[in-house]
């Protein structure tokens, strides 16, 4: 284990602990949940998780999510699916980005760093596997369902721990749901698993982490599952239940950051919310682009029209936070790999300030846009209506309705045993759905148009 020295002087007197630091030897570990073989054939084992996930009908099922913009609105807006794209791709970027620096301070000596392209970019790949159908406006649908189960009496008091959020759901897909016989999801490795989990602790103890992470993202029955990720990858217990992030999350979370903040910009122009130079100056100022980068683009502009201007100055913006976001990594190189960065790599970096006044802009002027507050008041009903539906073979599985349900949900003997299981199925089902077949599953079983 390495220790890396920190000073602190009070009253003249030098007092000096010391961090341990996380090892790229374990952070990187091949090993997966099944004890199964990762190093057959010629390709990597971190090169099959990402084939795992892109393969798999929940990703592909992301192509039918609502990223921000209502589906069918034009047939440029980006999905869910195509947002995780960019994501990955923006992810591999900072993740050639940060071998070097390791190269460089010779941080990782005999370790082979080439996995980290592709560890980054399944972590990116599958960040929003688990959102629900009408992204946020779901959730809230399928938070305030749990809630009102819970408070009625629906599910026992044992189970009042039980939430929804996308990226714990996320976690129990890819490690469960996908392979409900076996439940070992898509059996990734444990190092593609430690870079996907944000928040690495379950929710009771979210509030309470010595992180203060503001969302949980382990269901606390998968806590023994994270529990053997954290150990095989070497990620210290900074809490009861609670976890240092794996130092790749935080490349994985930039790439997130970079990605849906510029592409909700791009596609508000082309949805016609806000105008051109509403874009452009948006764009350059979360790229902190020089005057010369906003001469170019509306030369662009002129030549080829408004939306190649705009495209110009996208790409300029995205180069230019990675660019930034290099010399963060190197400056929090050492809380990354300690566990102590408290913050995300956007918020540590100079982008900061930009970051935040441009999210300020897009919840006046694209949020709040009387489209999307459309789609987010029709996603909530579909899920709630849904939900309502179903919690009548949960609550009674005796209900006369109760089989036709089950026989809708494909639920299993052991999935219809309790209240509880029936619950969680009930959650899994709904969360797992696309925007299209909600609406029409919705439409057929209430006869609401």
């Amino acid at each position: 284990m390495r220790f890396r020295k920190y000073a602190l002087r009070l009253s003249g007197i030098i007092f000096l602990w010391y961090s341990a630091l996380m090892e790229w030897s374990a952070l990187l570990s091949s090993a997966r949940l099944s004890g199964g073989s990762s190093t057959a054939g010629k390709r990597s084992a971190f090169n099959r998780d990402f084939g795992r996930v892109l393969y798999s009908s929940a990703f592909r099922r992301l192509q039918d999510k609502t990223q921000v913009f209502p589906l069918g609105r034009n047939d440029y807006v980006r999905t869910r699916l195509t947002h995780s794209l960019e994501v990955e791709n923006v992810g591999r970027a900072l993740a050639l980005e940060l071998r070097e620096i390791i190269e460089e301070r010779g941080d990782a000596p005999g370790v082979d760093l080439s996995p980290l392209g592709d560890i980054v970019a399944t972590a990116c790949l599958a960040h929003d596997i688990g959102n629900p159908p009408f992204g946020h406006s779901g959730e809230k649908a399928i938070e305030t369902a749990i809630a009102e189960a819970i408070r009625t009496g629906i599910c026992s008091p044992e189970f009042a721990g039980f939430r929804f959020e996308g990226n714990a759901q996320g976690f129990r897909l890819l490690t469960r749901i996908c392979d409900p016989i076996n439940e070992r999801g898509l059996d990734l490795t444990v190092a593609t698993l430690g870079a996907f989990t944000k928040y690495p602790c379950p929710p009771a103890a979210a509030k309470d982490s010595p992180r203060r992470y503001k969302k949980f993202g382990i269901n606390t029955d998968d806590l023994p599952t994270f529990r053997t990720v954290a150990e095989a990858c070497g990620l210290p217990e900074i809490g009861p239940d609670c976890w240092a992030r794996h130092p790749l999350a935080f490349l994985m979370e930039a790439a997130d950051d970079i990605s849906y903040l510029i592409a909700d910009l791009e596609d508000a122009f082309i949805s016609r919310i806000i105008s051109y130079d509403q874009t452009l100056e948006q764009l350059c100022l979360l790229g902190r682009l020089e005057q010369k980068h906003r001469d170019r683009a509306e030369e662009e502009s002129r030549r080829h029209g408004l939306t190649a201007g705009i495209h110009y100055a996208r790409a300029l913006a995205i180069g230019q936070c990675i660019r930034t976001l290099r010399h963060t990594m190197e400056e929090q190189y050492d809380a990354m790999m300690s566990g102590d960065l408290t913050t995300s790599l956007m918020k540590a970096s100079p982008l900061c300030a930009d970051y935040e006044a441009v999210s300020r802009f897009s919840l006046r002027h694209i949020y709040s846009h009387e489209s999307v507050q459309r789609i987010e008041i029709t996603g909530f009903n579909v899920i709630r209506g849904l939900l309502e539906l179903f919690l009548l073979w949960v609550e009674d599985s005796a209900h006369p309705l109760s089989p036709k349900i089950a026989a809708i949900l494909h639920a299993t003997p052991e999935e219809a045993a309790t209240r509880e299981s029936r619950f969680a199925h009930v959650i899994d089902y709904v969360s797992g759905m696309t925007d299209s077949y909600a609406l029409q599953t919705y439409t057929s079983l209430t006869g609401r148009a």
